[in-house]
């Protein structure tokens, strides 16, 4: 198809799952080339910390040292077989440091993957989430399209009815439970495709919902609900 003329692709009598497969093609290239081509890709990207660097630096030091001392002595004596024991210490010094870096590294994976699980599914048997879940919705309904209004939450954290402000107050429980959850996937504290597969649809939802609350009060103070807004515009691109 070129251009946008349907007539193009028609006139090929393509059978109905040729015609789906490279219609997908089309609109998987036009993605692509559309997030290669934008301005602002950048801002839509999410890095994270890398916490386990603080193991892979000083081990990737100890390798270099090792093997360029290894190399000094070498080119330094006139009979390689006497310097041998000097090569088995550095051969194991180099073998220990990747050893560490390998098995520090499953360790550090597995046990981000498992506090990123416990953390989520602990929300369940947590009262506070699931009251203020349900007060949320029961007051502000479940249509991700019918936003909340800096107004209507105003008026509600300022009113007299106690039911009204606990309304509010399950808003900003909610969004700063998942402003936690960014910040640690953006820290690296959480794994972020274990997020990702997990409660991706939550933080939109939640964040959508709540846009116009969370762009006012970021007015105010940039740092406000910083990370949750970072991994919802990641989710935009990905």
């Amino acid at each position: 198809m070129i251009g946008g003329n349907e007539a193009e692709i028609t006139s090929l009598s393509l059978t109905d799952s040729e015609d789906n497969f490279y219609r997908s093609r089309a609109h998987r290239a036009l993605d692509e080339a559309a997030r290669a081509a934008s301005n602002f890709k950048a801002y839509y990207s999410l890095p994270t910390a890398k916490p386990f660097l603080s193991v892979v630096i000083p081990s990737a030091f100890i390798v270099i040292a090792s093997s360029i001392f290894a190399l000094l002595i070498y080119s330094a004596t006139d009979d390689p077989s006497k310097a041998a024991p000097i090569f088995a210490a550095c051969l194991t010094i180099t073998v220990i440091a990747l050893g560490w870096v390998f098995v520090g590294w499953n360790s550090h994976n597995n046990t981000v993957r498992q506090n990123t699980n416990n953390l989520l599914f602990a929300r369940f048997a947590h009262s506070p989430f699931s009251e203020a879940i349900h007060r949320f919705h029961s007051t502000f309904g479940i249509d991700k399209k019918v936003p909340i209004s800096w107004e209507e939450f105003e008026k509600m954290r300022l009113a007299e009815s106690e039911e009204d402000r606990r309304a509010a107050e399950s808003l900003i429980y909610i969004l700063n439970y998942y402003e936690f959850i960014a910040s640690g996937v953006v820290r690296g504290d959480l794994d972020k495709k274990v997020v990702r597969d997990n409660i991706r649809g939550n933080i939109e939802f939640y964040h959508d919902k709540c846009f116009s609350i969370i762009r006012t009060a970021r007015k105010t103070n940039p740092r406000t609900f910083e990370y949750l807004s970072k991994i919802r515009a990641h989710y935009r691109e990905t």
